[in-house]
């Protein structure tokens, strides 16, 4: 098997859980976080899937249930909400209205770890 180092053709899953289904006024901070994430997408030129997922539909069992539980939690203790919330490949990288760096970052990271597992499967 042949190790494409280039790793630009695998595609990364990204969600943005967004608060505006529950909480109007969240809206433009959902905008702005999928803003940033497309701008880091293609800044980064990593094919990516992105998806919206509005937070009553994550509750439900579309994202990983501890995702949902600490986005519950942090609300019932401090009133803070967490949302948006975007998912890389699962993992959350960001709570609130990311920076388009922090995401590049993660979406790097995130290729540089498939093309470990991938050597090592070899």
């Amino acid at each position: 098997m042949r190790i494409n180092f280039h790793k630009k053709n695998s595609e990364v899953g990204v969600i943005i859980i967004i608060g505006s289904c529950c909480i109007p006024g969240m809206a433009p901070f959902d905008e702005q976080a999928r803003r940033v994430v497309e701008q880091a997408v293609s800044e980064t030129d990593i094919k990516a899937q992105i998806k919206i997922i509005p937070a009553s539909t994550a509750f439900f069992g579309s994202v990983p249930k501890e995702v949902m539980t600490k986005i519950i939690a942090e609300f019932n203790q401090s009133g803070r909400m967490l949302l948006p919330a975007v998912l890389i490949n699962g993992k959350i990288v960001s709570y609130g209205v990311p920076q388009v760096e922090d995401i590049k970052t993660a979406l790097l990271q995130t290729m540089d770890t498939k093309e470990i597992k991938e050597v090592a499967n070899e």
